[in-house]
């Protein structure tokens, strides 16, 4: 399908064709970029072909197709990248980024490329011509690495590949022994290649950056990982996170798991009243709900109790609309007692909560203020700014518990019936010292008081 004008004419053309094999996916044309030295960068999706490449349109096909199934089979999405991030994390000694990065990406193209072999014939001749050609153009440039991927496919599938029998090639063969098309086994699958395949030289396999739907539209920074941060202590969400490319903290962290928590919001529910049938007046009833009109075009003579009528009303409850949210104060203890930034610990619960209320508020139009405490504290005075309320929440003073009622009177002073929301332990020091300041704050604000006890004893 050659097509006489440039060679993006020809690829755009190409591309449409390995779209409609895979029932249209939205995704966007390749940008192809000035030839250097014999090659051609497609820019947005970060690859770079060969002129030998752009003159073969069956090769080309098979590289749009890869790509495309990148997006919508494996990994997909970012929080999919992520898992695999972790599972090759751990199947390494060292810890290594950028090979685990490289390991994920030659996990995927495994997946990617058995599962088209399996879809049909016509998908079987470009996986194979593919990997025939890269074989072939790297010779014997091929890293023990790449020669061990090379040499399992060709064994995995049933055809003469240019690879090798080295005894990782047999280990790699159980691992895929189940096949690819079970998601749950992903993450076990990469973390047992990367534990065969991290002692071996790297090569040009798995070079590229992790291919992502978010990271192809530019939403990577944003996009929410709830799951895989729930999970995880801060440190492993922040090397995940590394191998995808990104860069973590607490805040992040926080902010990651808050997207997995809903808030709903109930407004009160009201009753309202409908005119419905008519009824009988009587003497005992208000004058004013006498009908006159409809009572005389049925008898030219009112007599009560027999020719009055009045409109019989209806009541029902009416879902209530949306109330306005308040202005929300935080006030979070940091103490030691807390027991810092880790899964599952009374900081972490506390933290969790706060940055949830926080974007919440903040989301409804609310200014938000901040207060973080230990013997000292550190504050954030009204804003709507979420990046200076986050700074203060994610400090940990580790320290002792003295409530700064003072600071939080001021505070809330400044916003008349704002919502203050402070979680705590139930080791405040200083709360006999500091009532009158809270009593005086209650009388003006909303004051709600979460104390984290022991275990089944949160209220």
């Amino acid at each position: 399908m050659c097509l006489a004008g440039s060679w993006e004419e020809r690829a755009i053309e190409i591309w449409e064709q390995s779209r409609s094999n895979w029932h249209w996916p939205q995704l966007p044309a390749p940008v192809l970029g000035p030839e250097s030295s014999g090659e051609f960068p497609f820019r947005n999706y970060q690859i770079v072909v060969s002129r030998d490449w752009l003159e073969q349109d069956l090769l080309l096909e098979n590289l749009f197709d890869h790509l495309i199934v990148h997006y919508i089979f494996c990994p997909r999405s970012l929080e999919q990248a992520g898992s695999l991030a972790l599972s090759a994390l751990r199947g390494l000694c060292d810890g290594d980024v950028s090979l685990a990065r490289r390991l994920v990406n030659i996990f995927s193209d495994v997946v990617v490329d058995t599962f088209r072999l399996e879809r049909s014939a016509e998908d079987e001749d470009k996986v194979l011509l593919g990997w025939i050609a890269l074989a072939e153009g790297a010779g014997e440039d091929l890293s023990a690495m790449d020669r061990v991927v090379v040499g399992f496919l060709g064994r995995y599938w049933g055809v003469e590949l240019n690879g090798c029998a080295l005894p990782e090639v047999d280990l790699l063969q159980e691992v895929f022994a189940p096949g690819v098309r079970d998601r749950g086994i992903w993450p076990r699958q990469c973390q047992q290649m990367a534990r065969i395949l991290a002692p071996l030289e790297p090569g040009v396999l798995g070079e590229d950056s992790l291919r992502t739907v978010d990271g192809l539209m530019g939403n990577a920074r944003a996009a929410p990982l709830a799951g895989l941060a729930a999970s995880l202590e801060p440190t492993e969400y922040h090397r995940a996170l590394q191998v995808l490319g990104l860069q973590g903290d607490l805040k992040r962290w926080y902010r990651d798991q808050g997207y997995g928590i809903e808030i709903r919001a109930r407004g009160r529910r009201r009753i309202s009243s409908h005119p419905s049938g008519a009824a009988r007046w009587r003497l005992a009833d208000p004058l004013s709900e006498l009908d006159v009109n409809y009572s005389l075009s049925l008898s030219p003579r009112l007599i009560p109790g027999m020719t009055t009528y009045k409109r019989d009303r209806e009541s029902c409850v009416m879902a209530g609309g949306r109330e306005k949210i308040p202005d929300l104060l935080l006030v979070l203890d940091s103490s030691r007692s807390m027991d810092g930034h880790s899964l599952n610990t009374r900081t972490h619960c506390a933290t969790l909560a706060a940055f949830k209320a926080l974007q919440f508020a903040h989301g409804q139009g609310a200014e938000v203020a901040a207060i973080n405490f230990s013997d000292r504290y550190l504050d954030q005075p009204w804003t709507r700014d979420l990046g200076r309320v986050e700074d203060v929440l994610v400090e940990y003073l580790g320290s002792r518990t003295h409530i700064p009622g003072e600071r939080m009177l001021e505070l809330a002073g400044e916003r008349k019936g704002c919502l203050v929301l402070c979680i705590t332990d139930t080791h405040i020091q200083n709360l006999y010292t500091e009532w009158d300041y809270l009593q005086e704050m209650c009388g003006q604000s909303s004051f709600v008081l979460f104390c984290i006890d022991q275990a089944n004893r949160d209220r």
